[in-house]
Formats: C-alpha cells, structure tokens, sequence
C-alpha cells in the first residue's frame, strides 16, 4: 500500500499552483527534510494556512494537530482529518492525542507540530512547549526546526480572506539527537533536546 494516496498527490499540486498564483513563496532548507521515515517538524505559528504551507514543502502526507474546536463543525472536520490532522486540547496534550501522534511516527509518518501551542499575536516567537522533544525522544526520530514568515500578512488572525503576501520558509537541519537517548534519564533527556530546539528556531527566525 502507498504511504500517499494519488488524491492527496492531486490536490497536493493543485495547491502548488494556486499558492504560488497567490503567494511569492521561498523556501530554504528544504533538503534538510528526509524522503523517507518518521520525523517531525517543529515550526513557530503565525495563520491557519501554516499547516498548508508546511505540505507543501514535501510530497508525502503530513500529519498535524489541530484545536480540538474546529472539528465541532462535521463537515469542516471531516475535510482536515483527510488533509491528516487530528484533535488536540491546547491546555494539555492529552494521553489519546500523545499516543496517536506516537503511533503515526512509529509508522514512518510526518507529524507537524506547533510547540507555542497556538497562533502568535504580534508575529514574535512565543514559549516552546516541551511536548515536541518529548515525543521526539520516546520515537527516536529526527527533530527539524521550522520557522514560517508572511503567513500572518496572507491571513491575518480573524479574516476568512488570503491576502496577497510574500512568505518565506526556512527549514533547519534535523537535530539528530541519538546521543540524548544513551542513559534513562528521560526528563533531562527532553529538557537538553528542547533547549537545541528553542537554540534552533531562534537561530531561524534572527538570520536575515
């Protein structure tokens, strides 16, 4: 079985068409994302079209979490659940939510993950929660950076209208972090790997 369906390699390019119809998109990095096996992809959050942004960047299928509100609506939710994202509360990652986020990674899946847990309001990298290192290091999987800028110029928090915006992609190296995992020493093993993350956005967002 394909790990992709030939409908998401579909709407996949359409996307592509469209957005760089829309949008001036540059991406650097992109080599640092692997064509195969779990990973994930940690990026700041600036819009709802992040999620998009981010598929774009690969041909696979991505997976991601999304507030737990916006599958109230059946239809709505039923279109992002194909698009590979699953519910979340954002006061708290729950056990159903962490186990599923475990489970797609184990299965050589992509797992895009917001860890300031919501949209920034002033465009700034906010708090890092350590929720990303912590299911980084119970897989074993290559951690990469990301920081998305303009998407919060194409669609601003509250308008339902995409903008004509430049948005730059920059992509980080995966932080490989095998050493971490020697030893058992689990919850200082997750404070050292979020530490390089935060090092590793923040390196992202002050380079010009």
């Amino acid at each position: 079985m394909k790990e992709t369906p030939l409908w998401y390699h579909l709407l996949h390019e359409l996307a592509i068409i469209i957005f760089k119809g829309l949008f001036s998109i540059k991406i650097q990095g992109k080599e640092n994302i692997p064509p195969k096996g779990g990973v994930i992809l940690a990026s700041n959050h600036l819009s709802y079209l992040d999620p998009i942004v981010i598929g774009l960047l690969v041909s696979r299928k991505i997976n991601f979490m999304a507030k737990r509100e916006l599958f109230e609506n059946p239809l709505f939710g039923c279109v992002i659940s194909k698009l590979g994202a699953f519910p979340v509360r954002r006061e708290r990652l729950d056990r159903e939510t962490y186990q599923r986020a475990l489970g797609l990674l184990k299965k050589g899946k992509i797992l895009v993950l917001f860890p300031e847990g919501t949209r920034s309001r002033k465009g700034n990298l906010g708090h890092l929660r350590e929720g990303t290192a912590r299911i980084a290091v119970r897989t074993k999987v290559p951690l990469i950076p990301v920081v998305i800028r303009g998407t919060d110029k194409a669609l601003p928090r509250g308008k339902k209208i995409v903008r004509l915006a430049r948005i730059k992609v920059r992509i980080g190296k995966p932080l490989e972090s095998e050493p971490l995992y020697e030893g058992k020493d689990i919850k200082r093993k997750v404070q050292r790997l979020h530490q390089r993350l935060e090092k590793s956005m923040k390196t992202l967002v002050e380079r010009p």
